[in-house]
């Protein structure tokens, strides 16, 4: 009897296991797709600066922006622009966090622009900063200092 009863509670275990399993697999698969739109639309430029809280000067080229979103969103902006707008975007968008010599392998994953790579000088800073709306997020910035007279800017907006 004890066996039949030893049986049963692992029958029972493994149907209760199996159905587990599969209810989670189609909520797993649902969650962990993300929303990801990529474009250089003056929308989507416009959604990304308002959430990072910040502001891209007028002279900037933007090459292209990444929004992605499974929990948090994460948006993620490329643009080239002369060494005085760079300076002139950090002062405006309040980054103030100092930048330092970035040095291959790179962990920025870039969206546009030339390799970070095949640049003589790239340089990268990160602050903790809370949106007007509340929203606490990590803005992220490299810069590629392709020329003397040229800035390919990475910048990257994580919610946390």
């Amino acid at each position: 009897m004890s066996r039949r009863w030893g049986r049963l509670r692992v029958l029972t275990l493994l149907v209760v296991v199996s159905l587990a399993g599969v209810g989670c697999d189609s909520v797993i698969d649902r969650a962990a797709a993300p929303d990801v739109e990529t474009s250089s639309s003056p929308e989507l430029v416009q959604e990304a600066v308002e959430y990072g809280g910040w502001v891209l000067p007028g002279n900037s080229k933007v090459l292209l922006v990444r929004r992605e979103v499974i929990r948090d969103r994460k948006y993620q902006i490329a643009a080239e622009m002369s060494p005085t707008d760079f300076s002139s975007m950090l002062e405006q968008s309040r980054f103030t966090a100092p930048f330092a010599k970035d040095v291959p392998p790179y962990l920025t994953t870039t969206i546009a622009g030339p390799d970070l790579a095949t640049s003589p000088s790239v340089r990268r800073a990160q602050e903790w900063f809370t949106s007007s709306a509340g929203k606490v997020m990590l803005r992220d910035v490299v810069v590629d200092e392709r020329d003397a007279n040229t800035r390919v800017v990475h910048i990257e907006f994580r919610g946390v």
